[in-house]
């Protein structure tokens, strides 16, 4: 292994630095030159504007959601005060309800307790009426059926 390196550096340099050397150094800074103003910087400022345009959809996205939520809340909140508003209507329309179905009630009451006052009266009236001609009639009837158990007239 020795030999061999030993011979490498006797033989000469493994680069010449020559005048191609120059050369190619300047084709290269040329081509980094076009390159770099043609292709480098257009892709670059492409991918600088894909990351703001999507650091600026992440922030739109991040204001939207966090409006989202705050809607979401104050929405929430109108419900329970609307629950609350329609419970209690709930409430007044029950109370108004049981109200009144009391006074129709007691205006039921009232007219039957009457229907039934002037019916007894008229019963009662009618009961007087019959008395009155029962009696008149208990001699013509006790004479009739007196002469049918007899068999004649009573004098």
């Amino acid at each position: 292994m020795q030999a061999l390196s030993f011979g490498l550096v006797l033989s000469g340099a493994i680069i010449d630095l020559d005048g191609t050397f120059l050369i190619q150094l300047a084709i290269f800074f040329a081509l980094f030159g076009i390159l770099s103003t043609f292709l480098f910087k257009p892709l670059l400022a492409v991918f600088d504007e894909r990351e703001k345009a999507i650091d600026g959809a992440k922030d739109s996205a991040r204001d939207l959601e966090k409006s989202a939520d705050e809607k979401f809340k104050k929405f929430e909140t109108e419900m329970k005060k609307v629950k609350v508003e329609a419970n209690a209507e709930r409430d007044r329309i029950q109370q108004e309800g049981v109200a009144l179905e009391r006074d129709l009630l007691a205006k039921s009451r009232t007219e039957a307790d009457k229907i039934l006052r002037d019916a007894e009266a008229d019963l009662a009236r009618k009961a007087t009426e019959i008395r009155g001609e029962m009696k008149n009639n208990v001699p013509a009837l006790a004479a009739d059926i007196a002469a049918k158990l007899l068999g004649r007239r009573a004098s």
